[in-house]
């Protein structure tokens, strides 16, 4: 079955948050070569501070190892090149998964 991620990424100031959307461009190349499709990510529309990523593993992927397998390759490095990371202040993932009344269903 295929799984889903719901990323929320809570950052220090409306400029991480720019320096970060910028950045996610670079990993949909890097996810993408481990299996993790991104079918979106955005801002929420009333806290500039927050974006939110909705992340697709493929069939039969471990969502968390994929995510540790993803922080430890030289892609992520490359990513996070000229990024703070002590601007992302929280993360929050909630796993999604279709059926059983889903929300993406």
């Amino acid at each position: 079955m295929t799984t889903y991620h719901l990323r929320r990424y809570f950052l220090a100031s409306e400029d991480a948050t720019l320096a970060y959307l910028a950045i996610w461009r670079a990993h949909i190349t890097s996810l993408g070569a481990l299996g993790i499709t991104t079918e979106g990510f955005f801002t929420v529309a009333d806290n500039s501070r927050e974006v939110v990523a909705l992340l697709r593993f493929t069939e039969g992927l471990d969502p968390e190892q994929a995510i540790v397998d993803y922080m430890a390759s030289p892609g992520f490095a490359q990513d996070m090149t000229g990024f703070d990371m002590s601007q992302i202040t929280r993360v929050e993932v909630q796993t999604l998964s279709p059926g059983a009344g889903s929300p993406l269903d």
